[in-house]
């Protein structure tokens, strides 16, 4: 979905760059250390969430809401019309309306925004900062920009609220070069979650008549 912009005086009029803001703060990265100890404790994860986007060019904003399962690697996503199953070996993507599964090799790139990354993202190539802190449905959270060092990427910067008392990341947003904006909100968390492997892999003897695609190699 995103990258960096390449122009420096940009780059600080976005972020409105004031003396004391420092990158790879490392206050910032102590709290995100934390927020990742805290995710890699769990054996799996369940999490409900709504997704906004602001497209500023057709003044034009959505919300879908969606679950989210995660194990490791390993994610299934629940979204609208369409299931996502990845076992860490292939990715399964299910077009309900069509009833088609396409399945594809799946490819690790720690660089890319995924489920399965989505709360630890900022450990590999991301510069990042702290943005003070903001109370969101009563939670007082910290307030963490990360900016991917990597300039082709299509978004310049996530933006990052992290709940202050459990360190669980309450909302993410992501600035698309584009002008759009991705605001992910976590809606529900459990931690406790028992997922089996085989969760993450789709079942087309549960979907009659399914139409298969495979397109691995």
């Amino acid at each position: 979905m995103i990258q960096l912009f390449s122009i420096f005086t940009f780059f600080l009029s976005i972020f409105g760059y004031q003396p004391d803001k420092q990158l790879n703060d490392p206050n910032a990265k102590k709290l995100l250390d934390a927020v990742s100890k805290t995710y890699k404790s769990f054996n799996s994860i369940e999490a409900g969430f709504s997704l906004t986007t602001v497209n500023p060019v057709q003044n034009k904003t959505t919300t879908q809401t969606g679950n989210v399962y995660l194990k490791g690697e390993k994610y299934k996503l629940l979204m609208g019309k369409q299931e996502i199953f990845c076992d860490k070996q292939s990715v399964w993507t299910y077009l309900k309306d069509i009833n088609e599964v396409q399945i594809n090799d799946y490819e690790a790139n720690k660089e890319d925004i995924t489920p399965s990354n989505m709360f630890t993202i900022y450990q590999n190539d991301f510069n990042y900062m702290m943005n003070g802190e903001e109370v969101i449905d009563k939670v007082n959270c910290s307030v963490v920009d990360l900016m991917p060092k990597d300039k082709s990427k299509p978004f310049f910067k996530v933006r990052i609220w992290i709940d202050k008392n459990v360190k669980y990341i309450k909302r993410m947003k992501v600035f698309d070069k584009n002008g759009n904006l991705y605001t992910y909100n976590v809606t529900s968390f459990n931690s406790k979650a028992n997922l089996d492997d085989n969760y993450f892999k789709f079942d087309a003897g549960k979907h009659p008549g399914v139409h298969v695609e495979d397109l691995r190699m």
